[in-house]
């Protein structure tokens, strides 16, 4: 298997929230022990989108980049859905399929996102659209002549070429789009995967009361104090 990380430029907060927030309606509703800002969040129903974005402006960016971690999580099926149906698109086929999605928050910088178990196919991959001309005839080659050993570094070359990672970073930035979230991608960087790492999680289902994570829940009952004190 292989991992491609997500060199993020920029992430467009509102756009974010405003495409996201809502899908999570239907979840807080069902929620058999909502926590204090679940219930807040409920009786709100389709207000809640004004609502986050005037608490927007109160919200660190360090905040916002972890609420945006939780969102990715909390839709993490269709978020690889819209991918993997993209990199069908591009490829031709399941040459590519990803297993998950899953985003870091680190302080002070800007969040990354990682797609994990991925799974490549050289045998569809050989006969890809995107494999054309004296490139496409090339990299053909490289694969009929690699050996299992050393079949998955000639798919890491191949997608990280100049040739094929043009492609690949806008097609996973569309397609991350098509789901929601708004962000605009640097770069890729795609590496062979044991499939033994850890995928980190916003949400303690041990410690967090509610669907939120305590650790969001609070800077934005914090923010939503601030706003209510500014408007008196």
């Amino acid at each position: 298997m292989i991992k491609i990380s997500f060199e993020v430029q920029t992430i467009n907060y509102e756009k974010c929230f405003r495409s996201l927030i809502p899908k999570l309606t239907e979840a807080y509703r069902s929620n058999q022990e909502p926590g204090e800002l679940d219930k807040l969040i409920i009786k709100l129903g389709d207000d809640i989108v004004p609502m986050a974005e005037k608490l927007l402006s109160f919200l660190d960016i360090d905040t916002r980049d972890q609420i945006i971690v939780w969102l990715v999580e909390k839709q993490q099926d269709t978020i690889v859905s819209s991918v993997n149906k993209a990199l069908h698109d591009l490829l031709g086929g399941d040459a590519v399929v990803i297993g998950n999605i899953y985003a870091q928050d680190h302080p002070g910088t800007k969040i990354s996102l990682h797609a994990g178990q991925v799974k490549t196919d050289s045998k569809k991959l050989i006969d890809s659209p995107v494999l054309t001309g004296i490139t496409g005839g090339v990299a053909k080659l490289a694969f009929m002549i690699s050996d299992a050993e050393t079949i998955e570094k000639d798919v890491v070359s191949l997608l990280s070429s100049d040739y094929v990672k043009p492609k690949l970073i806008t097609t996973l930035a569309d397609s991350l789009q098509k789901a929601g979230i708004y962000i605009t991608l640097n770069d890729v960087v795609i590496r062979e995967d044991s499939g033994k790492e850890q995928i980190p999680r916003m949400t303690d289902p041990e410690k967090d009361e509610g669907l939120l994570p305590d650790v969001i829940e609070d800077k934005i009952l914090d923010a939503l104090v601030a706003w209510l004190k500014k408007t008196i």
